[in-house]
């Protein structure tokens, strides 16, 4: 009995002494599998620098224009179901916090959401005068501005077509609350022929009646577009400078005083607030970065890019100094009445709405003006996902052309040529336009050449200029059997490795390799988390844009949207160089050197040469990115050729 006993109590002791392992073992693996995925997250940290920003060139779609819903948005809506107003307000969202919702709540909120692009269930829901936090820095509060008294006054313009009730008047409601007194002389509401019978008289009207301000509703007799409703807001205005704002917008404490106040200090400077975005579904109120400016990719789209890392070491002296922007996003700005007026306002000639912000930028540079973002002045904007709209009685995209190249033809001199070829089809649109009333106002106004905007506004810039290569870095040879090097965007937003043939779908940008006819792929465009990772893939010699690099004289290779090829040191290695593609930010890291005897391409912080490891031609799936090796010569994985487009008259 006793021997019975003693050997249970060793089984206990044995089986404690097995749980106590496995517990252990459990441990080690979580712990392990945990430390791996943390040094997999911060493989693409770099000793010398960081990243400014977790984004790269970043599309925003900030003005743009809302037409007619198309069809296909409105199934299974009743047109009693669109023109509902069921603003009834119960507190949700109050501080800018988040709106939560129950799944049955969800649902309902998706059944509307097509209407605006934006969460009507939980806009509704909101009060039009809901608290928002200051959300300025902390120097920003303390900054000293001139009396109300001494500071110009100004005319808020809000153009809208079939906007949500609880929106717009949440952003006039703002504007209000949030604006000294002496300073708002006036908004006006432009109603661009709006169908919504909340929006009509006199619903909308009696809703602003009571406003301790004036309010002008301005209501078209047809569709003008954009572009022309402001305009006619403009005529009607009596303040002396003018306020544009979109019509989903909320503006904060302190939004209107460092707009007003450095216009008054240069009536030239066109001034615009950090844009913060207010979340389409929860309508959570998120503070924008100050470290952004506006600029453009080659097809002329508006981007925001980060500042250069110069320009951030001078922005420690005063954080709240203005930010010169090369060009602005269009739909939240300010600008002196008279000034507005000498410049040429908007170009008439343009249709509904696209270019003009970037018309605007490029006119009021090079003719004497600033364009500049205020980072003590903060206003809310809801950014969507799509647009709920199109434009009426035309394809957005022969809209676009057409205005691109009023762009182009007036303000771009021989970069034109660019533009079109990369964008053929606007090419085709050069002799159809009028454009004699444009150019004669940049010969009245003195203008400067696009040449000096280049080289003295967006100096940073991803355009060729004279001595610099622009084309494909490729072997001249057949290069159909080859693949290329791509990154793709994941569902998590993160770039990582993609293979895919040229030959199939085009739409990236090539470095080839000489003996095995590979290239190097950037697929811009795509908005997300900035971590490239490069495979190989074959060239084409298909003239879209994405195959083109810009390698500057001093020693940049420059994509489309900003990107700049760049190699930095992995973290936790033992010197391994990891080459990406990254936004532009003036670091070391981003310089190589071409030797055209060597056809080889040398990073020069490392001192090492950008190779390929030996591509398996049969298993172009499994192709290893490009890296960083020591330099040799004759190393025919090291060989890189450059193929030269032309796109333009030679610059003098």
């Amino acid at each position: 009995m006793m021997s019975l006993y003693k050997s249970r109590r060793k089984l206990r002791k044995a089986l404690q002494y097995l749980l106590i392992v496995l517990g252990f073992l459990l441990i080690w693996c979580t712990l392990t599998i945990v430390i791996l995925y943390i040094q997999d997250a911060f493989t693409t940290s770099t000793k010398p620098e960081r990243p400014l920003r977790g984004g790269r060139g970043v599309q925003v779609v900030v003005g743009h224009y809302n037409g007619n819903l198309p069809q296909e948005k409105l199934r299974n809506l009743t047109d009693e179901e669109i023109n509902a107003n069921n603003f009834n307000p119960i507190g949700w969202g109050e501080g800018g916090e988040p709106v939560r919702l129950s799944k049955e709540d969800e649902r309902l909120s998706d059944e509307t959401f097509g209407i605006n692009q934006f969460s009507l269930f939980v806009s509704d829901r909101i009060a039009l005068n809901r608290s928002l936090d200051d959300y300025r820095k902390p120097s920003c509060r303390v900054k000293k501005y001139r009396d109300v008294s001494e500071l110009p006054t100004t005319s808020v313009i809000i153009v809208y077509h079939n906007e949500a009730f609880s929106t717009l008047l949440r952003t006039t409601q703002s504007v209000v609350n949030r604006s000294p007194r002496p300073l708002l002389k006036e908004i006006i509401l432009v109603d661009d022929f709006s169908n919504r019978t909340f929006l009509k008289y006199p619903t909308l009207d009696e809703a602003v009646r009571d406003y301790p301000v004036p309010v002008k509703i301005l209501r078209t007799k047809q569709r003008v577009g954009l572009i022309r409703a402001r305009l006619m807001g403009a005529q009607e205005a009596a303040g002396d400078v003018l306020t544009f704002l979109d019509s989903h917008c909320e503006c904060t404490e302190g939004w209107l005083e460092p707009l007003l106040d450095h216009i008054k200090d240069n009536r030239k400077a066109v001034v615009c607030p950090v844009i913060d975005v207010i979340n389409d579904r929860t309508f959570q109120y998120q503070k924008g970065l100050d470290v952004f400016r506006g600029g453009f990719n080659w097809n002329l789209q508006f981007r925001w890019y980060a500042i250069p890392s110069d320009m951030v070491k001078k922005r420690l002296a005063d954080p709240t100094a203005p930010i010169p922007s090369p060009t602005m996003a269009g739909g939240l700005f300010s600008i002196d009445r008279h000034y507005f007026e000498e410049l040429g306002t908007y170009d008439h000639g343009m249709d509904i709405w696209g270019g003009e912000n970037i018309e605007i930028s490029f006119r009021i540079w090079q003719c004497g003006g600033r364009v500049e973002i205020l980072p003590c002045s903060h206003v809310g904007h809801i950014f969507r996902h799509s647009s709920p709209h199109d434009i009426p009685g035309s394809s957005s995209g022969k809209v676009l052309d057409g205005n691109m190249v009023r762009v182009a033809e007036v303000w771009m001199d021989e970069w034109k040529f660019l533009f079109y070829k990369l964008a053929p089809q606007t090419g085709k649109l050069r002799t159809s336009v009028d454009l004699s009333e444009r150019l004669e106002l940049r010969r009245r106004l003195g203008c400067k050449s696009f040449r000096w905007y280049l080289e003295n506004v967006f100096i940073d810039h991803h355009l060729p200029m004279k001595g610099d290569f622009f084309g494909r870095i490729q072997f001249p040879a057949d290069t159909s059997n080859g693949t290329c090097l791509a990154w793709a965007l994941a569902m998590s937003g993160i770039k990582k490795a993609t293979q895919a043939s040229c030959t199939d779908n085009i739409d990236r940008t090539q470095i080839s390799l000489d003996s095995y006819q590979l290239c190097m792929v950037n697929r811009p465009g795509e908005p997300g988390t900035k971590k490239h990772r490069l495979i190989m893939a074959s060239c084409t010699l298909g003239f879209d844009h994405w195959q083109f690099w810009v390698y500057t004289k001093d020693g940049h290779l420059k994509s489309d949207e900003h990107m700049c090829l760049t190699a930095n040191q992995v973290v936790h290695t033992n010197g391994e160089w990891m080459v990406q593609l990254k936004e532009c930010a003036g670091y070391d890291t981003e310089l190589w050197e071409y030797n055209k005897k060597r056809h080889t391409f040398k990073h020069r912080k490392s001192g090492l040469c950008l190779t390929q490891r030996d591509p398996d031609m049969e298993k172009v799936d499994n192709l290893s990115p490009p890296t960083l090796t020591s330099c040799g010569r004759g190393h025919e994985q090291q060989m890189w050729s450059l193929n030269t487009v032309d796109w333009r008259p030679e610059i003098q």
